[in-house]
């Protein structure tokens, strides 16, 4: 393994010489390297300055760097496989620049998030974009936190290779049909690097793929397509309290609440930041304003449940499910979303409002507490390891929507791949967002195949 130099290679390891000596390598001799897609044999040399465990990498004539001072990552070595730093850990996202305040605009605390767990838990990680990779290279422009001098880190961008494990952050549907986005996905999965949390699911694959498995049917209303007024007459025949909803929505936006009365349907929506109130006296004329309303989205019509309320308002929880470092599916937060006065969901978009969960359910059940959020968080597992089966490659992470009606019965309302984060911005769940970002890491370590014996580097 440390090998004389007989060819110069591209790869360059500098060393400290306390390194060079705990190791058992000479300057001027070659040892196999691996950081992310960089691969090779590496010329040894002898470090003059930086302190004495220092290390640092470069590659592709200088545009790649790794230095243990600078950038987070493990770094391990064996007699068998050499050197190896990582895991490279890439979120694969829109809108990254080279800002040092906010390189994603508003996502930037959000993907911080797991930039901050990565540097904590020794792993180098960095969002980027797909028209960013040179794949005739291996390289790609990203951003992550650099470390210069005893300041507080800042956000650089710098070139990487391409990195050992991909977590799919695109965040929007539009942006998954992005050539750009279509062809990195193809281009890393040719390449044998994982991705996970491939595309949005939207609403009607994911309550048909719900509907089929035995683990899951019992958990979710009754749904149809919302395809003629006729149709929606004989739904609402059958359920009288109904909710429209746009297949590919999110935020709780476009969705109406209808009751059906004796003679007529009471419809409750939101238009320009309002909650209004609609009746109409037959299915027809509701049928038709619901296209005006939303014309270019397909509707689900979904039973709707008469769920616990918490201050005379509806509510229901978000439950965070992600996988953790040895692959097993768990809950990292659960968040109560209250709707708000008026509103037809419970989105904080939609003027509703988070709390604890256990906050809620102490309210609602007492002593039995604990045992309900245990219902939850089994039924959560269930549906996160069933729903694995809808997306290609591997998944790490779900969102769900679950309510519980009055009857002590759990409900499933939605499994959304691309989970936002606003419930981890209430005081008492902030431990459980950086929870949350932790498990992502260590998940996405687990898929880069990575030696967990860690030599050095920063976090």
């Amino acid at each position: 393994m440390n090998q004389p130099n007989t060819n110069p290679s591209a790869l360059v390891l500098s060393v400290s010489r306390k390194k060079l000596e705990e190791w058992g390598l000479q300057a001027g001799r070659t040892v196999r390297v691996r950081y992310g897609s960089v691969q090779g044999q590496a010329i040894i040399r002898r470090l003059t300055q930086g302190g004495e465990d220092s290390v640092t990498l470069q590659a592709a004539g200088d545009r790649i760097q790794w230095s243990q001072n600078s950038l987070s990552g493990r770094l391990v070595f064996s007699p068998g496989e050499g050197v190896q730093v990582g895991p490279v850990i890439g979120i694969l996202t829109l809108g990254v620049k080279d800002d040092p305040k906010r390189p994603v605009g508003g996502r930037t605390k959000l993907l911080g998030s797991f930039v901050n767990a990565a540097r904590e838990l020794g792993a180098l990680c960095f969002f980027f974009n797909a028209s960013d990779v040179d794949w005739s290279q291996n390289l790609v422009r990203g951003v992550t936190l650099v470390q210069t001098g005893k300041s507080l880190p800042v956000w650089r961008m710098r070139t990487f290779p391409l990195p050992d494990v991909v977590y799919n952050r695109i965040p929007h549907r539009n942006g998954e049909i992005a050539d750009s986005v279509v062809r990195a996905k193809k281009e890393f999965r040719s390449r044998g690097i994982p991705l996970f949390n491939e595309r949005f699911v939207n609403k009607r694959e994911m309550y048909a793929y719900m509907l089929e498995q035995d683990a899951t049917k019992d958990l979710v209303p009754r749904t149809d397509r919302l395809r003629t007024a006729d149709g929606l007459e004989r739904f609402t025949r059958t359920h009288p309290y109904v909710y429209l909803k746009p297949i590919g929505g999110s935020l709780g936006m476009g969705i109406l609440a209808v009751k059906r009365r004796a003679d007529h349907y009471v419809t409750r929506y939101r238009k320009q930041g309002r909650h209004q109130t609609a009746k109409f006296r037959e299915a027809r004329s509701l049928y038709s304003f619901v296209k005006r309303y939303n014309p270019d989205r397909i509707y689900m019509m979904q039973e709707g449940i008469h769920l616990m309320q918490h201050d005379g308002s509806p509510t229901d929880f978000r439950v965070h499910m992600h996988k953790n470092g040895a692959g097993q599916w768990q809950v990292a937060g659960i968040g109560a979303k209250i709707a708000g006065k008026g509103a037809v969901t419970t989105h904080v978009h939609n003027g509703g409002h988070v709390l604890a969960g256990d906050v809620v359910l102490r309210d609602w059940y007492g002593d039995e507490a604990a045992a309900m959020r245990k219902k939850i968080e089994e039924t959560s597992v269930r549906v996160a390891q069933t729903m694995e089966g809808m997306l290609q490659g591997p998944v790490g992470e779900w969102g769900l929507d679950v309510g519980i009606d009055e009857s002590r019965r759990i409900w499933v309302f939605e499994a959304n791949a691309k989970p936002g984060r606003a419930i981890f911005d209430h005081p008492d769940l902030q431990a459980d967002g950086r929870r949350a970002a932790h498990l992502l890491i260590e998940y996405a370590s687990l898929l880069a195949n990575f030696p967990a014996r860690r030599e050095g580097g920063m976090g």
